[in-house]
């Protein structure tokens, strides 16, 4: 953003205060003076904030590492949806072959919940891992 103040004074960015042209601080807030960049022949200099040429702000994960955490989402939910559907079966499954279909309905519900948690776990500690090295190789 480009901003334009005489050469008796500058705008300070993080605190909106007007700061005398010879404090290269803020003296309500200590932050620094932004670049000068350049004047005209009106008296007034066009100042650059040093914050627009800080590199753009890079994605958390990259492709692979968002993938995981996509599939361990999805694979959550769809956990999720088949143990309901586990607990729910006995009330549309009328088969004599089974002595407890209520008990083994209700293991199968938290069989098929514990291993989609345990999966949705390990797959977004893994992107975790893997983005968290490659942080660090920086």
């Amino acid at each position: 953003m480009v901003e334009q103040k005489s050469q008796s004074e500058w705008l300070c960015r993080n605190c909106n205060t007007a700061v005398a042209a010879s404090c290269d601080k803020c003296p309500m807030c200590g932050a620094s003076r932004p670049e000068m960049v350049e004047g005209d022949d009106s008296g007034e200099v066009v100042f650059i904030s040093k914050e627009q040429s800080a590199e753009p702000k890079r994605s958390k994960y990259i492709f692979r590492e968002s993938v995981l955490v996509n599939a361990a989402d999805i694979l959550l939910i769809l956990g999720l949806f088949c143990s309901v559907a586990a607990l729910l079966s006995p009330a549309f499954i009328d088969d004599a072959t089974f002595a407890n279909l209520t008990t083994l309905s209700i293991v199968a519900g938290v069989a098929i919940f514990l291993f989609s948690l345990i999966t949705w776990a390990l797959f977004r500690s893994v992107a975790e891992i893997s983005r968290m090295l490659r942080e660090q190789q920086r």
